[in-house]
């Protein structure tokens, strides 16, 4: 999942635990800038599969 879009929930869940393990990287070291692109990639799937989810559950 190198700087690949998240697809699925099981790459989503992956990036997630990778995030966990690189929550305390040193700031300016490599482990920093591969936690910054999981960030991104994480909310970029979460903005598309969870869209409107929080409207759809209210409404039910």
């Amino acid at each position: 999942m190198e700087d690949t879009p998240i697809r699925t929930t099981e790459e989503h869940r992956q990036a997630l635990q990778q995030i966990e393990r690189l929550w305390h990287a040193a700031p300016g070291s490599p482990d920093e800038v591969r936690l910054e692109k999981l960030v991104t990639a994480v909310e970029a799937y979460e903005a598309q599969k969870f869209s409107g989810w929080d409207e759809e559950q209210t409404q039910g």
